[in-house]
């Protein structure tokens, strides 16, 4: 009957024993490469050994080996002292002296000496398998929470299963990472976007390699992609799906307000005036949701936090990560000062601006609103982020500096505003007699 490990045998970890192990040597590696059952079998084959001290004695055992091993003789000096020389390819010689009190103290830093070269030997055999945990720990102290789980899902979908995360950095060459690169952006048919978030993990993996010392220099960035050969077209979407008409926005409205004026089963009261209130402004809903009365001074909206969808946590940022300032529209104000008014008289005061209690108005409350009145209305379903785009759109028809919208959306870029958020919302007939005018 086997026995099983006691807590001191499975404390005997590789780490533990490195500390006395010299790793030139093969043979000593590959016993530290086995499990807690088979170094307890190695010590304790004649049944002599107390269990409860054997992790101590392996790595006595081990350290001692490891002394006898040292190739350079080990004196002590006139002076007392004692001395040795150690194998090092910084020095002028290759070889350096090491010079001790005692030669207790001298043993020490000799299983020091070598602890030093096996971290080495470790760090030129580290693989991405073996670097990504680290770096996306690093990666979280300067991202949010949200950013995380995306990275993992593109680890989990390109990287996990692959070979080339168990090569050794060190030997990750240009050709092969240009090879694995084009093969993936064929084999998922691959647009610009999609490439860039996939490769992400091995970019900034390989950076931080270089700044650990790992590597001198990151061979994935020599890597180039011919952009209008090999990624997938985007096609833009139609405008009509992605943004709602002047006269689907006064049907909404229209729908909205009757709700909150004369619903009895809504749960949340002021989401109706929060649905209007997205229109006016282009917020992101999550930011909808956690705005406050404090947020608006003088007719002007200081955008700065958000409710996240993942967590339900109101976080002290936006997307972004940078704030920003909307001047409010009558409509919008007077939405707010309604907001207000509701609360007071119903005794539910609350910071938060569409909210009755003291939790922010709940992530999904505004789409499910959205598509009931798009449904009751037999108007095409857009979600709340289309109410963003509609804004938007709006100021760019209405002609409405581009830096300025930029600005309003909370973009870094006004290529971002172009290309993803501008769309026309003029109707067949209008267009026609637009052309007709143009081209008369």
């Amino acid at each position: 009957m086997t026995t099983a490990p006691t807590k001191a045998v499975t404390a005997v970890t590789t780490d533990t024993l490195r500390l006395a192990l010299k790793p030139s040597n093969e043979e000593i590696l590959e016993f530290i490469t086995k499990s807690p059952d088979d170094c307890l079998q190695f010590r304790n084959s004649d049944g002599s050994i107390d269990l409860d001290g054997v992790g101590e004695m392996m790595v006595d055992i081990e350290r001692k080996k490891n002394i006898d091993d040292h190739p350079f003789s080990i004196s002590q000096g006139n002076d007392g002292r004692w001395r040795t020389r150690v194998l090092d390819e910084t020095a002028k010689t290759g070889r350096r002296q090491i010079v001790k009190s005692t030669r207790e103290n001298l043993e020490d830093a000799i299983v020091e000496h070598y602890l030093r070269t096996d971290e080495r030997l470790t760090r030129i055999r580290m693989t991405l398998r073996d670097l990504y945990p680290k770096w996306l720990k690093y990666k979280a102290l300067h991202n949010a929470e949200t950013y995380i789980p995306r990275i993992e899902s593109e680890w989990n979908r390109f990287y996990k299963n692959s070979s080339i995360v168990d090569k050794p950095i060190r030997d990750l060459k240009k050709l092969e990472l240009d090879e694995w690169a084009h093969s993936l952006i064929r084999e998922n048919d691959m647009t610009k976007t999609q490439y860039y978030n996939m490769s992400l993990i091995m970019r900034q993996c390989l950076d931080y390699a270089v700044d650990l010392e790992i590597i001198d220099e990151n061979q994935f960035r020599k890597v180039n992609v011919d952009g209008r050969r090999m990624f997938r077209k985007l096609r833009k979407k139609k405008d009509c799906t992605q943004v709602y008409s002047k006269d689907e926005v006064i049907i909404l409205f229209q729908k909205a307000w009757n709700d909150f004026e004369f619903s009895t089963r809504l749960v949340y009261r002021l989401a109706p005036l929060a649905l209007m209130f997205q229109f006016f402004t282009g917020v992101r809903i999550g930011e909808l949701c956690a705005l406050k009365f404090t947020d608006i001074e003088n007719g002007i909206l200081s955008v700065s936090r958000m409710l996240q969808k993942d967590t339900d946590k109101v976080v002290e940022h936006t997307k972004s990560h940078e704030d920003r300032e909307v001047i409010l529209t009558d409509g919008a104000l007077e939405l707010v000062e309604i907001a207000r008014r509701y609360q007071e008289e119903h005794d539910c005061k609350s910071e938060y601006i569409f909210s009755i209690t003291e939790k922010p108005l709940e992530y999904r409350e505004v789409n499910a609103l959205l598509k009931k009145y798009c449904k009751s209305a037999d108007i095409l379903y857009r979600p709340s982020h289309s109410s963003r785009k509609t804004y938007i759109s709006s100021l760019i028809d209405a002609g409405i500096n581009i830096n300025t919208v930029r600005s309003y959306a909370g973009h870094a870029d006004e290529r971002t505003t172009y290309f993803n958020y501008c769309y026309d919302r003029t109707p067949d007939a209008e267009k026609k007699q637009l052309l007709e005018k143009a081209l008369a």
